[in-house]
Formats: structure tokens, C-alpha cells, sequence
């Protein structure tokens, strides 16, 4: 709170305290930061008060701290995005096999697994820049987008997902996921981070980009909207237009820690992976 006050330029003295004994509470000062504006005279910079709409949405603490990091990595970080198209035919057919036996995973479990194996063409994916050097990460931790509707992001982490197989990566998910929209997650699990997948594809976007970095990572995948499509394919040594389950892929880099041969090979081995799942 104090941070908060300070960086607004409110004074505490002048915030009529809510909670118990008068104190001061996080709503209220939340409330005083909604309350005040910024305004530039000359060189003179002074707070004022203004009056909030009723459509207007105060910030919250995730909301203001979302802000905050997005601003430094684009800051920080040097963007770049490549964008490829990936086939998910012989992903959804080996889904659907799955379900049959009563194994139920999703989409999103796929791209993790895929994700992990293709950092095997370009480690430096995997890792982050230092100022003395580029640093892999010795295990693969995979941070996994989840939107909680107006309340924000929030990224929980597969941890150690190259050991994983694809039903665990699934089981794991799950559970994360469930226990994010519940407010359940422990610190531990949304941080530590190596690498992380924007799976913006599931509220309709077809294309992202550039996607803001995960502070202190070297990219982020993302994964446009699942449609079909009609798409050109060789059959029987001859062109014909079929249609299939489509999805554009981009990888945002840092690009002080990997250069456009890195991100054009890890993307890749990926669309590899997803377009030659084995079918067992």
C-alpha cells in the first residue's frame, strides 16, 4: 500500500480509513489511486482529484502489478515474432482416440508436450539474459496463460515438463487450472517460469503479436484459435485442397538471447511435432 501511495503521490493523512480503528485498508487506498489523476503544467507535475464515472473500473492489485511488468519487458526486451501455421489433424485424431479409452485431455496439453520436446533444436529458448552471459535453464518449466475473466491473468507453472509424459502434462494441467479459478494456487506454483504459452486461441483471437514476455524469458509461444480451414495438400502425387484443423503459431523472442535461425528452427521441430503425432 505504501508503495502504492508513494508512486501516486497520495498522502495517507488525507485517506479516511475504513477498517477497524480507522485503519487504512487496501480498498481504500485502491479507491484513492481510482480518485486521482496526473496532470503536466510546464515542468510542474501535480495530483488531482477527479470524479469517477460509474462505468469506470477502479485498478486492483493485479491489475496494477500486470502493468507494471508488461511495461518493463517491452521496455527491457527487444520483441520480435515469427508467425507459422501448424496442422492439427493427427493431434485431434489421437485426442479423440484417447477419449475413447476414457483418457480425456486438451489441446493445450499437446502444445506443452510439443513445447518441451523442440526446445531439444534451440536450448537458448529455454533460457533468459543475464548481463554477463545467456543462461539456460536447467530444467524446462512451462507457464501456462489462464484467464480469470475481469480479474485478470494469472500463469501457473508445469514445472519440470520435459520428464512429463503427455498424460501427466494433462493431469497437471488440470489441476492447475482448476485450483487458479478457485484463488488455490500457492506462490511457488506461478513462478519460476522458463517459458511460457499464450493459448489465446480458446476466446476466438486467430493472431497475437507481439506478445508481451514474461519478464526474465526468452520467448512465449502463442497459439491462435483452432479452425478449419482449406489448405493445400499432395495426395497421390497430385495437389488437391482439403480441409483441415488449423492454427497460426507465433514465438515472440527476446532478441538480445536468440536470433531469427533459433526462432524459425524451434518453430519448426514444433509444427513437426503437432502435425506428426504418432497415432498411439
Amino acid at each position: 500500500m505504501r508503495r502504492a501511495l508513494q508512486q501516486h503521490g497520495i498522502d495517507p493523512a488525507r485517506i479516511t480509513g475504513s477498517g477497524r480503528d480507522g485503519r487504512i485498508t487496501r480498498e481504500d487506498v485502491d479507491r484513492a489511486v481510482a480518485q486521482a489523476t496526473v496532470t503536466s503544467a510546464g515542468d510542474a507535475t501535480t495530483a488531482q482529484p477527479v470524479q469517477m464515472s460509474p462505468h469506470d473500473i477502479p485498478h486492483d492489485r493485479m491489475r496494477l502489478k500486470i502493468a507494471e511488468n508488461m511495461a518493463r519487458a517491452v521496455a527491457e526486451q527487444p520483441h520480435v515474432t515469427a508467425v507459422f501455421e501448424a496442422d492439427f489433424t493427427a493431434v485431434a485424431d489421437h485426442k479423440a482416440a484417447q477419449a475413447a479409452k476414457g483418457v480425456k485431455l486438451s489441446y493445450t496439453a499437446y502444445i506443452v508436450k510439443a513445447a518441451a520436446e523442440a526446445m531439444a533444436v534451440a536450448p537458448a529458448i529455454n533460457g533468459r539474459w543475464e548481463s554477463d552471459r545467456i543462461a539456460i535453464s536447467p530444467t524446462i518449466d512451462i507457464g501456462v496463460g489462464t484467464a480469470l475473466g475481469e480479474k485478470g491473468l494469472i500463469v501457473p507453472v508445469v514445472k519440470d515438463a520435459g520428464s512429463l509424459s503427455l498424460e501427466e502434462i494433462g493431469a497437471k494441467l488440470d489441476d492447475l487450472t482448476r485450483r487458479a479459478r478457485d484463488g488455490q494456487l500457492s506462490g511457488a506454483e506461478v513462478s519460476g517460469g522458463s517459458f511460457t504459452i499464450s493459448n489465446h486461441g480458446v476466446s476466438g483471437s486467430l493472431l497475437a503479436a507481439p506478445i508481451i514476455l514474461n519478464q526474465g524469458q526468452a520467448a512465449i509461444l502463442g497459439v491462435g484459435k483452432l479452425q478449419k480451414r482449406v489448405v493445400v495438400r499432395t495426395c497421390d502425387g497430385e495437389d488437391a485442397m482439403v480441409i483441415r484443423p488449423m492454427a497460426y503459431v507465433t514465438l515472440t523472442i527476446d532478441h538480445r538471447v536468440v536470433d531469427g535461425h533459433q526462432t524459425n528452427a524451434w518453430l519448426t521441430r514444433f509444427v513437426e511435432l503437432i502435425e506428426a503425432w504418432p497415432a498411439n
